[in-house]
Formats: C-alpha cells, structure tokens, sequence
C-alpha cells in the first residue's frame, strides 16, 4: 500500500506536470501539516496558474516559515499576479531576506503595475536614496534584486539604478552595472566608467558590455576606448570576451585591439573577436590575411569566412572545395555555410548537392537544407501537452527525489578537454531530472557535439542531431523554482513555453533575465575551466550519472 504522504506529494506533481488544477487537493496541501509540503504547494499555485487560488498566496507572504512565504512571493512573481503589487511591496521592505527578495523579483517580473513600488524602494527622487531609502536598510540579496528588477521596466529608470553603483556591497553594484550593461543605458556611462575598474570582475563584465559605440556618443568616445582598452587586458577572459564585443563596434579605431585578441590563448575570446571582425576590419584584405594565419581554430574560421565573402574580400579562395573533402565531418559542415544567408552569392551551392549523399546525416541534413530541400522527417512543432503518466510513476519520481533524506544525484560531461561535474537539482525539477538522468543511462548523451555555444553565454547540447534541431521524442514542462541562472547552472533549452526535451545548457556567467522564463536544474560543482574551453562544434564524448 503507498504511503499516503507521498501519494499527497505525488499527486501534486502530476497536477504541475499535467498543468491541471485541483483546488481541493491545494487547499489540502496548503493546511498540511509538512511544511515542505505547504512551500512546494505555493510554487505550484503559480506554476498552474490557478488565479482562484493567488489570494491565498498572497496572505501567505507573511508566513512564518521563510521558505513557504518566499516561494509564494516567487510564485506570484511567474504568475504576474498584479493584484498583488500592494503585498509584495510590504514584503519587500519589511519581511526577511530570503522572503524580501523574491518580493522584490516578482515586482519586476510584474512590471508597469510595479513601477511605482520599485522606484519607491529604489529612492527615486531622494538626495541620497542609499541613505534614505527603503532599500538602505535592507540586506545586500534585497537590495540587488530590487535593482535588478528596474530592467524590466519600459523605459528603465536608470537615473534611479545610477545611485547603487556606488553601493559598498559588489553584489548590489553588479547588478546595477548588470542593468546599465544589458540595456547599454547612455545616460549611465560616466556612472558606469567610474567602476570600470573595480575588484568584481562580473561588474567589469557589465562595464564591458555597456560601452558600445552607440551608447557613449561622442563625447565619451574617447575615455570609453581607453577603458575598453584596459579591459581587453583583464585577467578574466569574460571581461574581455564582452570587450572586444564593444570594442568592436568603434570600427576601424580600434581595429588593431581587436586584432591583437586573436593570438589570444582562450579560444572563446578568438570567437568573439571573430563574430564582429567585418566591423573593424571593412575590406582591408591584409587585416584579413593576418588574422587567418594567426588562427586556425575550425570555430574562428568558420566565423571569419562568411563575413569576408559578404564583403567581397578574397579571403580563403576555394577553401570551401579543401574542407567539403576533409575527414572530420564539421569541415564538410563548414564548407556548406561559408556566406551568410543574407548575402546575394552562394558559392557553395555546388558543394551542398554532391554532399547530398555524404556518408554522415548530420552533413547530409546540412546539404539539404544549403539547398532549401525540406527534410520529409523534419519535426513538427512540439507539443505542449506531456504524456498522462499513471500515479505510481509520480509516487517513484517522489521517492526518488522528494522525499526527505533523498541522496543527491550527480551527473558527469566527459568532454575532449576534461569532465564538468554537475549536481542535479531532484527535489526542484524532478521531471527534467529524471529525463535527464535517463537519456544519459541509456546513452543518448554520448558522442554528440556542442551543437550551439556563445561565448560569455551558454553552452548547449543533447541533440543528437547535432544541428540543433533534433527532437526528443518527449515533452517536458517548465519546472521553475527558486534556483537561479547563475555561473555554471544547467538549464533546460526550450523552443518555445513547455517545449523541453534533450537539449540542455550550462552558462558561462549570471543570466538574470532568464529566471522564471527557463528551467534550472543543476549546477556546475567542478570543471568550470572544462566548461569554459569549449567551443561550437566540440565533442561531448558522454553524461554519466551516479
């Protein structure tokens, strides 16, 4: 016979997964006696969307018990619950840390109906709003996170997030700099140069990303040069990765800095410098040579070459014949995407028909679609709507992963460099998980690629397909819980709301624009310099998990 405290936890995660409201086994669960229990039942109130039920939520911000009254502060925030503005404002200012700060998160994520609790806390119109505004008697998680909502107002009030760049605590400075960085504020860039140095290097991060062309004008042109400068110098290869970003969208005068960063050892900083070298380099081809032959990297070059051909620059003549014969099947791959789509002249149109009929799937995939043929097993758009499981899977999923006492699941990324070590968030997204766990056992995850990597942002796989745009054969939902998207978190990869599969990503750096919109359900414990390394197109060897 089950036992009843599981079937209870059980059936409240068949109601998540199915996103089937049950307002009588909510009540229930909202007065049991377990107040784990009562915490997971908050979160899925505002999971299922179940209005009916968003007072209560509301009333239970004030709970004595911090983590049932944070995840109902979080709750309404992926809810959007705007009749809830009143309450997470009190919140805010006066409940605990762990409860204030979700507060402050859900009032972003709510937004305009927000705006004037927000800029309240934020001291909008004070002569020192870290003195004497709401937030300056509030811890430093609090504080960040009422300034990290400020982006996600229209417009942003950056005159307010200005003041907490001086803040004493890096946290509450790098999420101001986060904000300035993420919108690339003009009216914060003096703000924002006078922390370009500062000891945080995920603030010199945001710094970095801030001072493009366009946002520092003319007048500022100058001194935001020499702090790009600096900051392609910087230790950390994240600083400068969103350096030579910026950098290069000052064109021809910063051409030769951005040229110096592909002899650099990191190879993702060489993408990087890759992705935008048309916008310094123009048409001088001797520029172009030079960078060619100082890096040989597929994943450069790959980068570099439809850029030379858009702008007519004679880069590389005929290389496209050299790698369409080349043993490793991502040179045949290359060969097929060596102009951007945008541009008028394909030369490799003649290539992509005789790999029509290449030995590996994934180049002929690559050649079907170079010619615009449309695979008869492509995917039809995923379906929002998991499998009915019976109850007992449920009941396993919770004695597995739920349960008090239930051991920590880790999981193994052997990778051609080294492994990333991950723990597995079970008790926060037990369906991913188990999906998860499950392709790695019976061996989907093995001698795949990293089909998608932006540097300083993610790295994806788990499609088989090795493209992308494999499909799962399942569907799983958003499981969103309080756990964030910071460095090294796993994250489920979707293509749209409840559309998860296989594909997962780790990220290089904080992402809080995408907390309550993706899945995270893990996080790297070990081997972020593995993580780091890799480039698009690397082999993922397997997943492991113990």
């Amino acid at each position: 016979m089950s036992d009843p405290a599981i079937v209870r936890d059980a059936r409240l995660l068949a109601m998540t997964d199915q996103r089937q409201a049950d307002t009588v086994l909510v009540d229930s669960l909202l007065v049991d006696p377990n107040p784990r229990r009562r915490a997971r039942t908050a979160l899925a109130i505002g999971q299922v969307r179940l209005r009916a039920r968003y007072p209560r939520l509301r009333q239970l911000l004030v709970d004595g018990d911090t983590s049932i009254a944070a995840n109902a502060a979080y709750a309404l925030g992926i809810a959007k619950d705007t009749g809830a503005v009143t309450a997470l404002a009190r919140a805010m200012a006066g409940a605990p840390d762990p409860v204030a700060r979700e507060a402050a998160w859900a009032l972003g994520e709510i937004g305009e109906p927000a705006r004037a609790m927000l800029l309240s806390a934020l001291g909008d119109g004070q002569p020192w709003p870290r003195r004497n505004g709401l937030l300056a008697q509030r811890g430093p998680a609090v504080r960040a996170a009422a300034v990290l909502a400020a982006v996600k107002l229209r417009p942003a009030p950056i005159t307010s997030v200005v003041p907490w760049l001086t803040d004493d605590d890096a946290e509450v400075v790098r999420a101001a700099a986060y904000v300035v960085g993420r919108l690339r504020a003009a009216a914060a860039v003096r703000a924002v140069l006078a922390v370009r140095a500062h000891a945080d290097e995920e603030v010199r991060q945001h710094v970095a990303r801030a001072l493009t062309r366009p946002t520092v004008g003319d007048s500022l042109a100058a001194p935001a040069r020499d702090a790009l400068r600096a900051l392609l110098a910087d230790a950390s290869e994240r600083v400068r990765i969103n350096a030579v970003r910026s950098a290069s969208t000052f064109g021809l005068a910063m051409a030769d800095d951005v040229e110096r960063l592909f002899r650099d050892p990191v190879p993702n900083v060489r993408v990087a410098a890759a992705e935008s070298f048309g916008e310094v380099a123009g048409r001088d081809l001797a520029r172009w040579r030079r960078v060619w032959e100082a890096d040989t990297l597929l994943a450069v070059r790959r980068t570099l070459l439809p850029q030379a051909r858009r702008l007519g620059v004679d880069l590389a003549v005929g290389i496209e014949e050299t790698w369409a014969i080349a043993s490793d099947w991502r040179y045949r791959v290359g060969a097929l995407n060596t102009v951007d789509r945008e541009g008028p002249v394909r030369p490799d149109t003649a290539i992509a028909r005789r790999l029509l009929g290449d030995s590996d799937v994934r180049v002929q995939r690559a050649a079907r679609s170079r010619l615009g043929i449309r695979d008869s097993a492509e995917r039809a758009p995923r379906s929002t709507a998991p499998l009915p499981r019976p109850l007992a899977e449920y009941e396993a999923l919770v004695r597995r992963y739920i349960v008090p006492g239930a051991a920590p699941t880790r999981a193994y990324i052997d990778t051609e460099y080294g492994t990333v070590t991950l723990e597995l968030f079970g008790r926060d997204a037990p369906l991913v998980v188990e999906a998860f766990v499950r392709l790695a056992t019976t061996g989907v995850y093995r001698n795949t690629i990293f089909h998608r990597v932006v540097p300083n942002f993610v790295v994806q796989d788990g499609d088989t397909g090795g493209d992308g745009s494999g499909s799962a054969g399942f569907t799983l939902r958003e499981s969103w819980s309080r756990q964030r998207h910071e460095r090294g978190c796993l994250g489920l990869a979707t293509a749209g709301p409840d559309t998860g599969g296989s594909q997962y990503y780790l990220c290089h750096a904080s992402q809080p624009h995408l907390d309550g919109a993706y899945t995270v359900f893990g996080r790297v414990v070990e081997g972020f310099e593995v993580m780091d390394r890799i480039v698009q197109g690397d082999l993922m060897l397997r997943v492991r998990v113990q």
